[in-house]
C-alpha cells in the first residue's frame, strides 16, 4: 500500500521496555522513582520508570525493504493495555478469582513476560551458535566449500580450504548471533503455547501487609520439583511452581494444574523466598521501591555468562582426519 501523499511516516518507538512500565510504577514511589540494584556489585541508583529495561530497538525487525519495523512493540503495547486493566482489578479492586476473560489476559501477559525478555533471546542465540557450529563440524571441509562459493566466495584452493577450516573449527574464537528476526517470529507461537501452559495450573494470589517484594529484569520466576533430575531442564510445563511479583505487597504463584484458585496466608519467610528467587533470576538488576529494603540478607547473583549449558563441544563432531590437509 503507498503512502498517502503529503503524509508524514510512522515515527520509529526506538526505546523499547522489556519489562513494561505499567508494571514497574507497581513498584515505584509517586515520582515514578525505582531503586535499581545492579547485580554486578554496582552501586544501588535511583531510576526512572521510563528509563528502567529500555533496550534500543530490541522488538523491531528488519523488513524486506532492509528497513526497520517497530509492529511487534505495538503488538505488545496492545497486550499491555489490556493487562494493566486486570492489574488494577486484582490490585486496586481486589478481585480474586479473576473471571475467565481476566484470568486469560493475565495468563497472557506472564508468558508473553517469560518469553520476550533479553535471557531468552541469548538463550535462543546460544543455541543457534551450537546448531550451526555443529552442523559446521558434522558436514567437513566439502560442505565448508560448498558454502563458500554458495555466499559468493568463489573457488578455493586446498590451502585456502585448510586455512578457512581452521578458522571455522576454532569454535571457541567466535560466536553466530541468531537473526533478530527469528526470535521475533517465534514469539507468537511459543506465547500462545506458554498461556495454555499457564491456564491449567492453580492459581494463589499472596497478599503481604508488612513485607515488601522486589521485582527483577525478568520477574518469571521457575521453582525447581525435588524429583526433576539435575540434568533436566525447568520449563513452563515441568516447574513446581511459577510466580511473579505483580506489586509491592502482591505476589502470584502459580501451582500444578487440579486445584482452585484461592488466596495463600501471606508470611514472612515466604516473602523473602520470593524475594531470593526473584533476585536470583535476574540478569542485570533487580528494582524495589525505594522506601523499602527487601534485600535485607538476600545475596545477589553473578552475572551469567551463558543462558544454557550444553552437554557436548561441537568440537566432539569433528572428523580428525579433517585436520590432515
Amino acid at each position: 500500500m503507498s503512502r498517502r501523499k503529503g503524509a508524514r511516516p510512522k515515527q520509529l518507538k526506538r526505546r523499547h521496555h522489556t519489562v513494561p512500565k505499567f508494571y514497574l510504577r507497581r513498584f515505584a514511589d509517586a515520582r515514578d522513582q525505582l531503586m535499581r540494584v545492579p547485580i554486578d556489585a554496582g552501586k544501588p541508583h535511583l531510576c526512572s520508570v521510563d528509563d528502567a529495561t529500555v533496550r534500543k530497538d530490541f522488538y523491531s525487525y528488519t523488513d524486506e525493504h532492509g528497513q526497520l519495523d517497530d509492529s511487534p512493540e505495538d503488538a505488545l503495547g496492545a497486550m499491555e493495555t489490556q493487562a494493566a486493566e486486570v492489574f488494577r482489578q486484582v490490585l486496586d479492586a481486589d478481585w480474586w478469582p479473576l473471571p475467565a476473560t481476566a484470568r486469560a489476559t493475565l495468563a497472557e501477559w506472564v508468558a508473553t513476560q517469560f518469553v520476550r525478555g533479553p535471557a531468552d533471546r541469548q538463550a535462543h542465540s546460544e543455541m543457534y551458535d551450537q546448531l550451526v557450529k555443529m552442523q559446521i563440524a558434522i558436514g567437513g571441509k566439502a560442505a565448508l566449500r560448498d558454502h563458500l562459493v554458495e555466499i559468493g566466495e568463489g573457488e578455493m584452493t586446498d590451502e585456502e580450504l585448510d586455512e578457512a577450516w581452521q578458522q571455522m573449527t576454532d569454535f571457541s574464537s567466535y560466536t553466530i548471533d541468531a537473526p533478530v528476526n527469528e526470535h521475533l517470529e517465534s514469539l507468537g507461537h511459543r506465547i500462545t503455547v506458554a498461556t495454555a501452559i499457564l491456564s491449567t495450573r492453580t492459581w494463589a494470589l499472596a497478599r503481604f501487609q508488612r513485607k515488601t517484594l522486589i521485582t527483577s529484569d525478568h520477574p518469571v520466576i521457575l521453582v525447581r520439583d525435588a524429583e526433576t533430575p539435575n540434568f533436566m531442564g525447568v520449563g513452563l510445563a515441568n516447574a513446581l511452581t511459577v510466580a511473579v511479583p505483580l506489586d509491592r505487597h502482591t505476589s502470584l504463584i502459580m501451582l500444578p494444574p487440579g486445584g482452585r484458585d484461592s488466596r495463600t496466608p501471606p508470611s514472612a519467610a515466604m516473602a523473602k523466598d520470593l524475594n531470593r528467587r526473584v533476585a536470583w533470576n535476574a540478569r542485570s538488576a533487580v528494582f524495589h521501591h525505594p522506601d523499602d529494603g527487601p534485600l535485607t540478607g538476600i545475596e545477589l547473583p553473578q552475572p551469567r555468562p551463558q543462558e544454557i549449558a550444553f552437554s557436548q563441544s561441537p568440537n566432539t563432531f569433528l572428523d580428525p582426519d579433517e585436520g590432515s590437509s
